[in-house]
């Protein structure tokens, strides 16, 4: 075998950290990034995947930018990291992204896609849409498919957030698990752990900006600078967005 070989050979049995961080991202905006660059500093992934959602299930009655143009948010946005990746997993075999989709079937498209020995899918989530998640598709099935990382903001405890999950998912305390979430979060809170995943708090990251204030802002053609990144503000002028 030569060295490049064994390179390889290596590479591929090296266990990864993916994180998936959704949203209707209409327009993704420097809170998003606020909160994956803290993710990625405290858990060291190895690919952090930004999925502009199609229809959110929570959100028909909301109108959205199409698709292509959150979708064209995100990718600008993404190329400030060399971890984080735009990712087309809600567009939908058109590419259009108006079917409905489902948090627990884009983990499920994850899992199949990242099965390596070893590797770890995280879902990055806020405090707000974790307390809602009784009410997501399968939620049970899904907090025992991935890691979850919740954004905390002022104001919510952690007990509220522990409240959230029935207590049949809990696992047991174990040692060796523990040295790992260890290995893995380097002292970051941990809300639950459960049978098969670990859900952790992570702090310090609110930010008082809303995709709302932007939209609005842009409709009055006031100034959105700093509230999005440079690349998605030239974008959201030159294609007169929210106006």
């Amino acid at each position: 075998m030569t060295t490049a070989q064994a390179n390889r050979t290596a590479a591929k049995h090296h266990p990864r950290r993916i994180a998936i961080f959704g949203g209707s991202f209409d327009p993704i905006h420097s809170g998003h990034l606020a909160v994956a660059r803290a993710a990625d500093r405290r858990f060291n992934f190895d690919e952090l995947h930004f999925i502009a959602a199609s229809r959110p299930p929570h959100k028909l009655k909301q109108h959205l930018a199409p698709f292509p143009h959150r979708f064209a948010m995100v990718a600008l946005a993404a190329t400030e990291h060399p971890h984080f990746v735009p990712s087309l997993a809600e567009a939908g075999e058109d590419f259009s992204g108006t079917q409905l989709q489902y948090s627990v079937d884009t983990v499920r498209y994850f899992r199949h896609a990242y099965h390596g020995q070893g590797d770890r899918i995280f879902f990055i989530i806020g405090a707000d849409a974790f307390l809602d998640i009784p009410t997501w598709k399968e939620y049970e099935t899904l907090l025992g498919l991935c890691d979850f990382v919740i954004a905390n903001r002022p104001g919510i405890r952690l007990e509220a957030l522990r409240l959230v999950i029935p207590p049949d998912l809990h696992g047991r305390r174990d040692s060796k698990r523990e040295k790992e979430e260890e290995t893995v979060a380097h002292g970051t809170p941990i809300v639950a752990r459960l049978d098969k995943t670990t859900v952790y708090l992570l702090e310090n990251v609110a930010s008082e900006v809303s995709a709302t204030d932007i939209r609005r802002r842009a409709s009055r053609g006031q100034s959105i600078h700093g509230l999005v990144s440079a690349r998605v503000e030239e974008y959201i002028l030159k294609q007169r967005l929210y106006r």
